[in-house]
């Protein structure tokens, strides 16, 4: 359905991922939304979506944001111009958009956060902005103006006393018209503003990037299960020339060691911190309660990876690794495992014959049952 043209995967990565910013025209020759502007507005008014209205004029301040779910007077309400409607996480609810997301695999998959769908009438706005991720534009209805600088801006000053971090000074360097089918592509920290000349919608399919204090929570979180992280202080050589409200420099060296000695932990628990890191949604379980899965149970029909399921693995010599929703699930690094994980990773829907092929490996056996009764996959029939 979907088929990206016009980029060699290899020259984009070497000239302009996270270099400079990027437009492709025509990146999918005749493209046509498969979600209209009317079933976005219904999605909105949906529990559990995340979603939002963005006025510029005529709200209760300049630059006034709004959170769904919201109802259909929200929208009746609204000016006939200069508003956006930003909808995320759309390839949950529409399978199709899932697969347009397949046409960015050249990127790893953890790195994909999600698909945002946005609708704007004539001169409908989110303000002129920076956005801290790599992001790609496709123009999905009618045509958008884009405003955009050459290099990252350094720290932005932004409007005071908004919700919305809008830029006070944007000085673009450059401006495009996308027409349908066609993307831009923005490097983290490229200012920019998307202005739209007509009644339009807009894709962006941006990709995540970890702070370092995520991946330190990350790593806290897996020492301290471990009981590596309860080392207390200690100060057998305690300072007697010093005023009792005192804290020392040598204290602080102390502390400051006492962090650094931890972080020499073996490559695996390394390995953990990234992998639960990179795997954690918003599946938590929810089929603990349910009854035990047993393999009659996955040979009965296809199964479906939950929308919010986040597969990936980490192989090392012997060992493999799996890594789905912030588990951890160890496997033989035999090929016909490493064959089969693969495929579990990269699909979104399990075929009989692929669910037959795990389970004649013994391994794959315990890990679909493991995967089901935490709720990661699910029956097709449901």
């Amino acid at each position: 359905m979907w088929r990206l043209e016009g980029i060699d995967s290899e020259e984009f990565v070497r000239q302009y991922w996270q270099k400079k910013p990027c437009l492709l025209r025509n990146a999918f020759d005749n493209f046509e939304s498969p979600v209209s502007p009317e079933e976005l507005a219904g999605l909105a008014c949906e529990e559990d979506v995340h979603c939002r209205l963005v006025v510029e004029k005529d709200g209760d301040s300049p630059w006034c944001v709004r959170y769904g779910p919201f109802e259909e007077d929200d929208f009746l309400g609204l000016p006939e111009s200069h508003y956006s409607l930003l909808v995320s996480e759309c390839e949950k609810w529409f399978p199709d958009l899932a697969e347009l997301l397949d046409q960015f695999r050249f990127i790893p998959d953890w790195r994909v956060d999600d698909l945002m769908l946005s609708y704007a009438p004539e001169q409908g706005s989110v303000g002129p902005h920076v956005d801290e991720y790599d992001v790609f534009l496709l123009q999905a209805l009618g045509q958008r103006r884009w405003q955009y600088t050459d290099k990252p801006v350094d720290n932005p000053v932004l409007i005071p006393d908004l919700e919305l971090a809008i830029l006070q000074d944007f000085k673009p360097d450059q401006e495009v018209v996308l027409h349908p089918g066609d993307m831009l592509y923005l490097p983290p920290g490229i200012a920019h503003h998307g202005v739209a000349l007509e009644r339009c919608m807009t894709f962006s399919i941006g990709f995540r990037a970890p702070t370092a204090a995520e991946a330190l929570e990350s790593f806290a979180l897996e020492s301290g299960n471990l009981g590596l992280s309860n080392k207390r202080y200690r100060d057998e050589d305690l300072e007697l020339d010093r005023h009792s409200s005192e804290i020392t420099d040598r204290e602080i060296e102390k502390f400051k060691s006492l962090i650094l000695d931890l972080f020499d932990q073996p490559q695996s628990l390394w390995n953990d911190c990234v992998g639960k890191l990179l795997s954690d949604s918003a599946v938590t379980g929810a089929g603990e309660n349910q009854q035990p899965v047993y393999i009659s149970d996955l040979q009965a029909c296809a199964w479906l990876r939950h929308p919010d399921t986040r597969m990936l693995y980490h192989r090392s010599g012997n060992a493999l690794r799996l890594y789905c929703n912030g588990r951890a699930y160890d496997l033989p690094a035999e090929d016909p495992v490493i064959d089969c994980v693969r495929q579990l990773c990269e699909k979104r829907e399990w075929p009989l014959d692929l669910i037959h092929r795990c389970i004649a490996l013994e391994p794959m056996q315990t890990l679909l049952v493991e995967l089901a009764y935490h709720g990661a996959i699910m029956p097709s029939d449901e």
